[in-house]
């Protein structure tokens, strides 16, 4: 990766393990409801951002409740957060970049204050020269975030390099302009990460590997 110069990582489904949360967090929402829990594969066809979209496909009343749903599931999520864990390539590969001298980053589509709380919490913060939340609770996705990385990083675009495991991770790098890769472990299927023709790895130590 001789033009690259920063690696911007997703946290949910990039660094850390959470579909499981997710998947039980939308079950406890949906039974509470009168509603049939989704599968983990059925749950991974349909997510996508904004998530109100997703939550409208569940059947839920998102014209009448949605401030009301998604406090509930942020605190339905965060109840259990404590049982999330990072996947165990994370702190080699961020460490590994670092010592090549590149920048290292994270672009989330949490809510900042929260994710730099979990950050605290896996002791991680301190391999990261920047991290960037959304404003909000609502998980709109963070494309209008893409422009606020470039100019902090003061990089060109061709020089960073995205990894995320979502089809909306792809669509944040193209509007950014920058390359991107995707991680097949995540909130999307694999033949949904495929479908962008953008590399698909399974484990982060494969991008030790990569050639642009």
């Amino acid at each position: 990766m001789t033009d690259i110069k920063a690696v911007i990582f997703d946290w949910n489904g990039t660094l850390v393990d959470d579909v499981w949360l997710s998947v039980n967090a939308m079950n406890a929402m949906l039974e509470k409801r009168g509603k049939k829990p989704i599968t983990t594969e059925y749950y991974k066809s349909i997510f996508s951002f904004p998530v109100i979209n997703y939550y409208k496909e569940l059947g839920l009343d998102v014209e009448n409740e949605w401030e009301i749903i998604s406090r509930e599931f942020m605190d339905i999520y965060l109840g259990a957060s404590e049982k999330l864990k990072l996947f165990r390539d994370v702190e080699p590969i961020v460490k590994y970049f670092r010592e090549l001298s590149f920048t290292t980053g994270i672009l989330s589509a949490m809510e900042h204050s929260i994710l730099n709380k979990h950050l605290e919490h896996f002791r991680i913060s301190q391999l990261f020269d920047f991290v960037q939340g959304i404003e909000n609770h609502y998980a709109g996705g963070k494309l209008h975030l893409g422009r606020k990385i470039l100019e902090k990083t003061g990089l060109k675009s061709e020089e960073i390099l995205f990894v995320g495991d979502t089809y909306h991770d792809y669509e944040v790098a193209k509007e950014m302009g920058c390359k991107v890769v995707l991680i097949n472990r995540g909130h999307n299927p694999y033949e949904m990460l495929k479908s962008t023709n953008a590399p698909v790895l399974n484990s982060l130590e494969e991008l030790k590997g990569l050639e642009f």
